[in-house]
């Protein structure tokens, strides 16, 4: 009997498996619904640790293009931010009624760039980009089901370019939270001198003679411009805020553009720290500033935000980032104010860029009067598009001279020599990227852009003549000098930066102070003075006030260039208090006598500690009567 159950079980399990078998040889036949489920949810099934590179086996792809992709070029899920496959499998499966009333998607510029861009995307390599990143406009574009967060990604064609989802009028006026990285820390200690109540309040009496001087020179061109205004004025915000909004009928639409400086490479970032000043950093820090300062002024106003992150040499960002706004066209146009915000290599950057998007027509300039028409039919409520620029520590005119020849520079050189050389180029006013700089800031400045400089006192790369631009003049430029509570700046050094902003704001000359005493400012390394400058809201409310809060010239004024030779600033001990000597007959006469006493006072109390400014002192004491 045991013999004879032990046969019939071993019959029923042959039975089992070659029914087993023969069902799977036997294909299953399943309609199109079933298949389209089936594709939509393959790629939730962890089936193996390929999956969690997004890969797919030989046997699972069906066509050859999909063959020819490398398991190594696919995302992983925590590089995109995305969480698990679980997670996005959930979140997919909503329908479409529960997707459109949670996100509010908007389209790139044409569905035809982003399918050939898709296509591109699939097919190259995905750049290995700083701050260990996989580039987030290539990631959307390679993941189309893949649910945007609120503050969702625009991508174009390009790589390296992040257009981020407009804020409308009803979340904008919902924000609260208007403070500042610093001010967020509690540190509101710093410095920014001159403010921007340096600047003289426009008057009844200057309105009426700025009309009288734009009637005259529009109807006699032969006229001579012998009473050019020296500096804008201050006016009331509501003036520009009408024009932009048309009377408060509509919220003004802002549009914000990051550029970001130079990053050194990976190999010196374990000696000197990751870089922090992303386009994306001053983009959220420049959203907060015109939050704070459209919230202030009781005006609804929408948002978007453009961050152009790409490494390289000047003139190649200059036309990459080119071609990338060029798809945006329609949102630069859309922007009642565009404010351009950048940060060391990324100034001049800006600056050509801007002039170059200018003269191609992709910036539609309507705030330009022709001579044909007298300002006697202008409207009061013209729409006017309003563009500022603000250059935070700048490379304008270089680093500090004879950083090339320092031991860290020629070690830096021998790893990536081009980018870093580049920079000294602006150091030479007739090399071919500062006449290209000169250029592009004459056709900004003609074409009514208002560009605020802002360099750091404490600066370890950038000189503080380079940072202000000090080899350019004219009322549309305002100069400042951001000062870092923990650099121990002594009062009488910040008071004569401040005076000598001041007297160039207004249109008078320092007779050259700041370079003379530039090189006794260079801050340590490791001192962060060249990247707190960035963290400070001060700094970004200063551009925008400039902007939307200055009167324009009745008429075109050319720039004032100014070149010096960069290799002799402080090399003559004599220079120093000669150009003192001047600064105090120019703060006489237009600050008042206040301000020499109260210079007086803080070089009695000034005790040098580093050997440069014990130097500036010693050279100054011959002056002590004077003062």
């Amino acid at each position: 009997m045991s013999n004879q159950s032990s046969l019939k079980r071993a019959a029923a399990s042959t039975t089992s498996t070659s029914t087993v078998q023969k069902a799977q040889k036997e294909p299953v036949q399943t309609t199109t619904e079933d298949q389209g489920n089936e594709e939509r949810y393959a790629e939730r099934r962890p089936s193996s640790s390929w999956s969690v590179w997004n890969a797919k086996r030989e046997t699972e792809v069906g066509s050859a293009d999909q063959t020819q992709r490398s398991w190594w070029r696919k995302p992983s899920f925590a590089s995109m931010g995305l969480g698990s496959k679980e997670q996005n499998g959930n979140e997919s499966v909503q329908s479409d009624d529960q997707k459109s009333s949670t996100i509010n998607r908007t389209t790139s510029p044409s569905s035809k760039d982003n399918n050939d861009a898709t296509d591109q995307a699939s097919n190259s390599k995905t750049p290995w980009l700083f701050w260990n990143k996989k580039d987030e406009a290539k990631e959307v574009l390679r993941n189309k089901n893949s649910i945007l967060t609120s503050n969702a990604l625009l991508p174009g064609e390009s790589y390296d370019a992040i257009l981020f989802k407009a804020k409308s009028e009803e979340q904008t006026s919902k924000e609260t939270n208007t403070l500042n990285s610093n001010e967020a820390h509690g540190h509101n200690l710093n410095l920014l001198v001159p403010g921007f109540q340096s600047l003289p309040k426009s008057s009844i009496i200057t309105s009426i003679y700025a009309q009288i001087t734009k009637l005259g020179i529009l109807w006699d061109t032969n006229k001579s411009k012998d009473s050019t205004p020296n500096s804008l004025y201050r006016r009331n915000p509501q003036i520009s805020l009408n024009k932009l909004s048309e009377g408060k009928t509509k919220p003004v639409k802002v549009l914000i553009v990051g550029v970001h400086g130079f990053f050194p490479t990976k190999m010196i970032r374990p000696l000197i720290g990751e870089p922090t000043g992303t386009s994306t950093k001053f983009i959220s820090e420049a959203e907060t500033a015109v939050l704070r300062w459209f919230h202030k002024h009781d005006t609804h106003v929408e948002i978007s935000k453009i961050a152009l992150e790409k490494e390289g040499k000047v003139l190649d960002r200059v036309a990459f980032f080119f071609d990338v706004l060029k798809k945006w066209i329609n949102e630069i146009n859309k922007a009642d104010f565009v404010y351009f915000v950048a940060h060391s290599q990324g100034c001049p950057v800006t600056i050509i860029l801007l002039a170059k998007l200018i003269e191609a027509g992709i910036i539609d300039i309507d705030n330009i009067i022709t001579s044909e028409d007298p300002p006697i039919s202008i409207k009061s409520d013209d729409k006017k598009k309003i563009i500022s620029i603000l250059a935070m520590a700048g490379i304008n005119n270089g680093p500090f001279y004879g950083a090339d020849q320092t031991f860290f520079v020629k070690a830096y050189s021998a790893i990536e020599s081009d980018s870093l050389k580049e920079l000294f180029e602006f150091q030479n006013f007739y090399s071919v990227l500062s006449q290209k700089f000169i250029q592009s800031l004459r056709i900004c400045i003609a074409s009514n852009v208002k560009i605020a400089f802002v360099g750091s006192i404490n600066d370890q790369l950038v000189p503080l003549y380079s940072s202000t631009c000090q080899f350019a003049h004219h009322p549309n430029i305002f100069k400042a000098t951001f000062v870092d509570k923990d650099s121990r700046t002594p009062a009488f050094i910040t008071r004569i930066v401040s005076i000598a902003n001041h007297l160039i704001n207004l249109g008078y000359d320092d007779h050259g102070i700041i370079k003379e005493i530039s090189g006794s400012l260079a801050g340590t390394l490791t001192g962060g003075g060249h990247s707190k400058i960035y963290n400070e809201g001060q700094v970004y409310d200063l551009g925008i006030q400039f902007a939307l809060e200055t009167t324009d010239l009745p008429f075109e004024l050319p720039v004032v260039y100014k070149s010096y030779e960069v290799d002799q600033l402080g090399s003559n001990p004599y220079h120093l208090p000669w150009c003192m000597r001047g600064l105090l007959y120019e703060t006489g006469i237009h600050l008042g006598r206040e301000e020499i006493d109260a210079l007086f006072t803080e070089f009695e109390q000034w005790e040098p500690e580093t050997k440069q400014l014990k130097n500036v002192k010693y050279r100054l004491n011959g002056l002590k009567s004077k003062l």
